[in-house]
């Protein structure tokens, strides 16, 4: 039986789905994710690097915790494309796009015939290996993983309505730290520009029937998003989660030993012996 995406069943209820973010190989995060309740894993491979058998086997453990693994793809070449799914990812992430012509040329990379033009298996992990293959596959393969296209540029946002009408194209995941830096603002979701930007995109995801979101600093932040009609929202990660944890370590180990940033604040003299 084809594993049922939990991004996918939520977005189809009108729900919002929770997904975490982490670009290093902790074995425990989709475990860990799951019991969370989060839906899905947002694994980065644009900013991180994944052997092969290094991203199989962290899919592999996504589907032994049940939940999705969303792939954010390194390359947009067609072959490399569908072996992620057949590796069992259960969507993948693609950075900068920034036409329907991309779109359509992922859609052909990422979907069997009729949508698109996917190279057939049935061996993979998506398939269980063929003894555990459905003989509608390829409809459940088209139907349960899906195509996010990633808007993070000006040339993306004046193409946004057209990239959302595209067959194939499932949701649309804003960039706002590309974004920003290309029109001059901050990637808050509250900046004025950045808001109109959220706008624009729920637009274009609204008049095309498809799922729109982006990632998120703060559950106020979520809040902003969600009221515009966002039904993926990307809030936690692992580097945010260490970072955050280290700094307050730190900070009680500086009060502790009159210290900052393990500096003494003064330097001891003979008297303090």
């Amino acid at each position: 039986m084809f594993r049922k995406s939990k991004i996918l069943a939520k977005i189809r209820a009108g729900k919002v789905a929770r997904v975490a973010c982490f670009g290093s190989p902790i074995a425990m995060f989709p475990a860990l994710a799951a019991h969370f309740h989060y839906d899905g894993i947002w694994l980065d491979a644009e900013h991180r690097v994944w052997e092969p058998r290094e991203a199989d086997a962290m899919i592999g453990r996504h589907h032994a915790a049940d939940i999705d693994c969303l792939y954010r793809a390194c390359s947009k070449e067609k072959n490399s494309l569908y072996r992620l799914l057949e590796d069992g990812a259960a969507g993948l992430m693609i950075p900068h796009v920034g036409s329907a012509d991309e779109a359509r040329a992922l859609v052909q990379a990422m979907k069997f015939p009729p949508l698109g033009d996917r190279g057939f298996c049935g061996g993979g992990r998506d398939a269980g290996f063929w003894i555990g293959k459905t003989d509608d596959y390829t409809t459940q393969a088209n139907n349960e993983t899906f195509l996010m296209v990633q808007i993070e540029t000006p040339e993306a946002l004046a193409n946004v309505d057209a990239i959302a009408a595209v067959p194939g194209v499932d949701l649309m995941f804003l960039g706002p730290g590309d974004m920003s830096l290309r029109l001059g603002c901050t990637a808050a979701v509250s900046d004025p520009k950045m808001l109109e930007v959220q706008k624009q995109v729920a637009a274009a995801a609204k008049k095309h029937g498809k799922a729109w979101g982006r990632p998120v600093g703060s559950i106020e932040d979520a809040k902003v998003i969600v009221d515009l009609g966002a039904q993926l929202v990307a809030y936690g990660s692992e580097f945010g989660g260490l970072y955050k944890h280290l700094a307050e370590c730190s900070a009680q180990f500086d009060a502790l030993l009159n210290e900052t940033a393990g500096v003494p604040s003064e330097l001891p003299t003979t008297k303090a012996y």
